[in-house]
């Protein structure tokens, strides 16, 4: 299942460690909206940076292989950013907030 798709075994790859990393972010997005700390800030800072990081990647592959002309890349990267930010904000939130903040 996961090695045959329309865009071959990278896609798959890329699609495993992204629904992995999504995951992640949402245990994260879930701790920061009901102010519980699961794992420690750092881990959460360098969780931010990888979300990020595979959203970019993701979006650029999937958009590059999808996009007819450099218009739908642009308004598909800028829809996914803009879908996107309220679970980036709330995670650079949980990761980086100051330690007097009252996490249970």
């Amino acid at each position: 299942m996961f090695l045959e798709n329309e865009y071959g075994l990278v896609g798959s790859v890329i699609g495993i460690v992204s629904m992995i990393i999504s995951i992640i972010s949402t245990v994260g997005f879930y701790g920061y909206v009901y102010n519980k700390q699961f794992f420690s800030k750092s881990f959460w800072k360098i969780i931010f940076l990888i979300t990020v990081i595979d959203l970019i990647v993701t979006t650029l592959y999937y958009g590059f292989e999808d996009a007819a002309e450099q218009g739908e890349l642009i308004f598909a990267t800028a829809f996914t950013f803009i879908i996107m930010y309220p679970l980036l904000l709330g995670l650079y939130r949980y990761g980086f907030q100051k330690k007097n903040d009252n996490l249970a």
